[in-house]
């Protein structure tokens, strides 16, 4: 809006989102002419006591006296440095969500963006293998192994590699590259991306080509395609064939993936297939390396952007296809602050930009699987495995017979050893982490607690401590109990930690990895760990869900899972999904090259008809039931909820606070009219939390309309109310974790 076409007597605003839980725009006045302004770009401005950094949302005429309006402080950016398209995005998305315009438009830009800088880095350089290097003999770095380790990466990458991989695939990377550097074995280079040529394509079998065909026949339209194929079947060799296409046309891929640790896999497999430059965005690269990447998906240089959920709002001017891998992994829900979900962002982006979608997962969510079966999503099928590989054996086996040790059966114990003796590799999946899950008193029987949290707190043996893995909170393990003062304290059941000490004794000549979140909190560590398990370098592998998602062990013939159950009482509705999902996923490690594979799955309910159902009759019956299910409960994705979420330190403070809050929401006529009923308020499933009371307010309805009518009002209504003051509390739609 230009000051001429302003009413009279009007004076002419600046439109500013800013980064504050408020849902509201704010009106600044322009520092030079109004035309400079253009949506996207950043300001800086006076907030309160402070400054903040905004993005322009458009020009305008305020309500406010002149009096009462600021001056923008500085235009940081004579461009844009959001897209129309991604301005639109986001504004969409924090309506949907109900999540304050300015955070969502935080969340949507990189980290030296959200300053005040300008923010041009200098591109750092990479690093590759020189001939010398590539020709090394195996023997040559025998005494310098993290030397070796970063040869090989670089001498197995199609390209050079950035600094930013290196750190993700050794965090102790810089002192060995110095000394490959020193001694010729490699070097440094500024990749020329022009020179490079497509290499040839995978052969395809006639699933894959189908789906790969129908996608690519569609670029330009919007056509979201379910990839749902059996773990092995070859989906990323379905994407490359569709992005080879795209890039072809000269136009840019987005990959979304629900993990870092899977990062650096498919970014090797499209960079020896693409011709073009492909680059990452996850929050293990620096500031200035997740810029860079992101500069080079603005200017349209990078022709593909491989990114956890974040990556959904990168702008890419020539953006023609979108892929979501393992499209039912909650990771891909943010579940604090802008709670948005990254497929359902890729599918509203996708249908505005016409253009085709790809969700690949072994283990489709259910939304998905109803999506499909409505027609609104294209179901294709890959029901083989890739190349020789077959699927695995399933063998279920009860877990309260044939003890074995700590929860090992002696089977599952039995079969270990005769693999191990084959020279291959076995994984033992146990979902939880620690030494034991409990501390208790032999003669009183009571149990360590977390002070803070309604939480046993966990036996970490290694380090002498208790560990809530809640809330974080920690102390040493006691000699005696503090309600008796006794000293006969036992460890019941087992974590990872304990595993791997009797697995450690059992099989004393084979090396043992463990593998979760407490063996890789530090950067880098879960690459180096997943790069050592692919390579064979450890026999025995130990670990949580970390190792279930899309990871290649091409040498892993058997898989044991311990405890596999947990999900069937769960309190969350989607418990059992997720049990389904985890134990598919996991299977799916086994058997996935020549050699056969099998599951041994331990279970204390082995007549649970569910479990039998995934069992007998694989994921897609055991899906169905599920469906079925859902529908008669009224439950999702027959249904849309939102919950409203909050706590206090008062016992009885946010329970109260809800129970005014269900009483002003039954006056609008939506509640009125039952179209959305408004359940609660009660305790969430764990009440206490990190010295924290919650409970939580649960809105359901039959469709989306009345419910976000409801929310629409909410949101300002709980902005304005003296109590909310007194509380924290959020909206989280579509929630993923009802905990």
């Amino acid at each position: 809006m230009s000051a001429d076409s302003l009413p009279a007597g009007s004076l002419a605003v600046v439109k500013v989102a800013v980064a504050v839980p408020l849902s509201r725009v704010f009106d600044y006045l322009p520092l030079g002419q109004l035309k400079n302004y253009q949506p996207g770009a950043r300001v800086l401005v006076s907030f309160g006591p402070g400054k903040k950094v905004g993005v322009v949302l458009g020009t305008g005429v305020s309500e406010l006296a002149p009096a009462r309006l600021k001056p923008v402080l500085q235009l940081l950016d004579t461009e844009p440095v959001l897209s129309e398209e991604i301005v639109q995005l986001v504004e969409w998305a924090s309506g949907y969500y109900h999540h304050p315009v300015g955070e969502c438009f935080a969340a949507a830009l990189p980290g030296l963006l959200r300053k005040n800088s300008n923010a041009k880095p200098v591109p750092p350089c990479c690093y590759q293998a020189t001939e010398q290097g590539k020709e090394a003999e195996a023997d040559m770095l025998s005494r310098a192994p993290v030397q070796k380790r970063l040869l090989q990466f670089l001498t197995s990458s199609a390209l050079a590699v950035t600094e930013g991989e290196c750190q993700l695939f050794d965090p102790r990377w810089s002192a060995p590259m110095k000394e490959l550097l020193k001694k010729g074995l490699a070097e440094k280079v500024w990749p020329d991306y022009s020179t490079l040529k497509p290499k040839a394509g995978f052969k395809l079998n006639s699933e894959q080509e189908a789906a790969a065909t129908a996608a690519a026949d569609r670029l330009g339209s919007y056509y979201p395609v379910l990839l749902y194929g059996i773990t092995g079947s070859g989906k990323t060799e379905v994407y490359i064939d569709v992005a080879r296409k795209v890039i072809e046309r000269g136009q840019q891929v987005l990959l979304l993936l629900p993990e870092i640790g899977l990062t650096l896999q498919l970014l090797a497999r499209f960079r020896s297939a693409l011709a073009c430059q492909v680059v990452a965005m996850h929050s293990a690269m620096n500031d200035t390396e997740r810029l860079l990447a992101w500069q080079a998906a603005a200017s349209g240089d990078a022709g593909v952007v491989i990114g956890t959920r974040s990556a959904i709002f990168t702008p890419m001017p020539g953006l023609a296809l979108i892929v979501v891998d393992e499209e039912h992994d909650g990771s891909l829900k943010q579940q604090d602050g802008f709670r948005y979900h990254a497929r359902d962002l890729a599918l509203v982006r996708a249908r505005r930009l016409k253009l085709p979608i790809l969700l690949g997962s072994a283990t489709p969510s259910l939304e998905s699987l109803r999506n499909a079966k409505r027609g609104n999503f294209h179901l294709h099928r890959l029901t083989a495995r890739a190349g020789p590989a077959n699927e695995p054996q399933m063998i279920l086996v009860d877990g309260r017979t044939g003890a074995g040790e700590q929860g090992l059966s002696q089977r599952l114990l039995t079969m270990m050893q005769e693999v191990l003796g084959r020279g291959e590799q076995v994984i033992v999946f146990i979902n939880r982490r620690g030494y034991s899950p409990v501390l208790m008193c032999e003669v009183c029987s009571s149990i360590a607690d977390c002070e803070n949290c309604d939480a046993h707190m966990t036996v970490h043996a290694r380090s002498g401590r208790l560990r809530c893995h809640h809330c974080g909170a920690e102390r040493r393990v006691p000699v005696q109990c503090k309600v008796c003062e006794g000293t006969k304290l036992i460890r019941v059941g087992a974590g990872t930690e304990r595993v791997d000490e009797v697995l450690s004794e059992k099989f004393p000549d084979y090396k043992l990895l463990r593998i979760d979140r407490d063996s890789t909190s530090r950067k880098g560590e879960l690459q180096r760990h997943l790069q050592m398990a692919a390579s064979g370098e450890a026999q025995i592998l130990v670990g949580t869900q970390m190792l279930a998602k899309g990871h290649d062990f091409p040498n892993v013939t058997l898989v044991g899972i311990m405890d596999a159950d947990r999900g069937l009482f769960g309190a969350d509705f989607r418990s059992i999904e997720q049990m389904g999902q985890l134990i598919v996923q996991v299977a799916g490690r086994a058997g996935r090259a020549r050699k056969k594979g099998t599951v041994l799955i331990q279970s204390q309910n082995t007549e649970h008809p569910l479990l039998h159902k995934l069992l007998d009759e694989g994921y897609s019956e055991f899906a169905a039931q599920l469906l079925e299910e859902r529908e008669h409960a009224g439950w999702p994705p027959f249904a849309y909820v939102a919950l409203l979420r909050a706590d206090t330190k008062e016992t009885s403070g946010a329970q109260n606070y809800l129970r005014q809050i269900a009483e002003l929401a039954g006056s609008i006529p939506v509640a009125q009219s039952s179209e959305v009923l408004v359940l609660g308020p009660a305790h969430a499933p764990m009440e206490r939390l990190a010295g924290r009371y919650r409970a939580q307010l649960l809105f359901v309805a039959a469709a989306r309309k009345p419910l976000h009518q409801l929310l629409a009002w909410l949101r300002p209504t709980l902005e304005k109310l003296p109590s909310s003051r007194k509380v924290r509390w959020s909206i989280d739609v579509d929630p993923h974790d009802m905990l």
